[in-house]
């Protein structure tokens, strides 16, 4: 019978990797494994891992910029459908910023938009405006529904 040779402390070339690619395979397969295990939210609920995900939630939704997502609240007048009224935008550089309903406007039609403008602020406000413009808002079948109206004091 003939005797085995055995094979002592040898090893075929290329099959073992050098340590530092080693130590990348496993660092990738770690890094694999914890963005998978985020993505899908597989971590225990109180672990450092959750608590890690809720901060950067909450960060996003709190530090995120606005303008990033040019999401700009427009008003055309949706909110006065049912009702009559004036809202007030806000202030900017040029003035005062208001939303005239049309229907306010149209039972004083003798008067131009502009004057009858004037007197419904006036009724409101209780002092005096200058009104730097008046523009309509027209639906898409260009009937006005209401005004945008800049005031300066």
């Amino acid at each position: 019978m003939a005797e085995s040779t055995e094979l002592r402390d040898h090893s075929l070339p290329g099959t073992l990797a050098p340590e530092g690619a080693r130590f990348i395979g496993r660092a990738w397969r770690a890094l694999k494994l914890a963005l998978s295990r985020s993505f899908f939210w597989s971590y225990e609920r109180g672990s450092w891992q959750y608590d890690i995900i809720c901060a950067v939630i909450l960060a996003f939704i709190f530090l995120t910029p606005a303008s990033w997502f040019h999401d700009r609240p427009t008003l055309g007048l949706t909110n006065l459908r049912h009702s009559q009224g004036i809202i007030e935008i806000g202030h900017a550089k040029d003035g005062w910023h208001y939303l005239v309903d049309a229907r306010l406007v149209a039972p004083l039609a003798p008067l131009s938009p502009e004057d009858a403008v004037r007197k419904i602020l006036l009724r409101r406000l209780h002092h005096p405006v200058e009104l730097k413009s008046v523009d309509a808002l027209r639906d898409r079948n260009n009937v006005v529904l209401g005004y945008t109206v800049v005031l300066s004091y």
